[in-house]
């Protein structure tokens, strides 16, 4: 019989992973907003107003 102690593998702290989680997720969508605003040259811009006796409401 042997008596050396088993291995225990240690559990990932969940909080780290949200942590890793969320600032992946951020730079994801901050890469994004970057590359689509100033990687053309021209903006993407809405193509039709709404009437104006909408506007005001």
């Amino acid at each position: 019989m042997s008596l050396k102690p088993k291995r225990r593998r240690r559990k990932p702290d969940l909080f780290s992973i949200l942590l890793v989680t969320v600032t992946v997720g951020m730079s994801v969508t901050l890469a994004y907003q970057v590359n689509l605003y100033h990687g053309s040259g021209e903006l993407p811009l809405a193509k039709q107003t709404p009437p104006a006796n909408s506007v005001g409401g």
